[in-house]
């Protein structure tokens, strides 16, 4: 299972929603379900407007070059490889969006993070999975809790319930 947070804090958040969900679709990223929209003040002392944020589990499969060349592949190491095809993905949905990477933080058109990418975990410069600060965010739990059984387990987390019940 594949999950992604998304968020917005310029312009129109349902319209860049609803762009990145047509823009993932023509790269091959199939959105299978979506929380509803949870709408939170800005945090990190940069950005300056309300953020609306959403988790949506997505499918991203296999191409048939992948299936063929990348079969004599350890299964670890294809779902890293495919790990960062997601992300570079996402990236480039975000820079259609108008994202911009000057300040972390800042306010954005769009966000694309890979929450959870089955269950791998990552810990590499470019990236790390699970996400490494999904278990302090109610903007990514609570709607991320609306897609899963109460019961569903993070990948070095824990239980996503009681991730919930720890949020101050």
């Amino acid at each position: 299972m594949i999950f992604i947070g998304v968020g917005s804090s310029v312009g129109n958040a349902e319209v860049q929603f609803a762009k990145a969900e047509a823009d993932l679709k023509q790269k091959g990223v199939l959105v299978l379900k979506k929380s509803k929209l949870l709408k939170n003040p800005p945090q990190g002392g940069v950005a300056q407007n309300e953020f609306t944020n959403a988790v949506w589990q997505v499918e991203f499969p296999e191409t048939k070059w992948e299936k063929i060349n990348c079969c004599l592949l350890p299964q670890s190491r294809r779902q890293k490889l495919k790990a960062y095809k997601l992300l570079d993905l996402l990236q480039s949905v975000e820079k259609n969006a108008g994202r911009t990477r000057d300040k972390h933080w800042e306010d954005r058109t769009l966000d694309l993070d890979i929450l959870m990418l089955n269950r791998l975990t990552l810990s590499q410069q470019r990236l790390l999975l699970p996400h490494p600060l999904l278990a302090e965010r109610s903007f990514v739990l609570l709607p991320w809790q609306e897609l899963v059984d109460k019961d569903f387990e993070i990948p070095k987390f824990g239980v996503i319930e009681q991730l919930i019940k720890r949020l101050t």
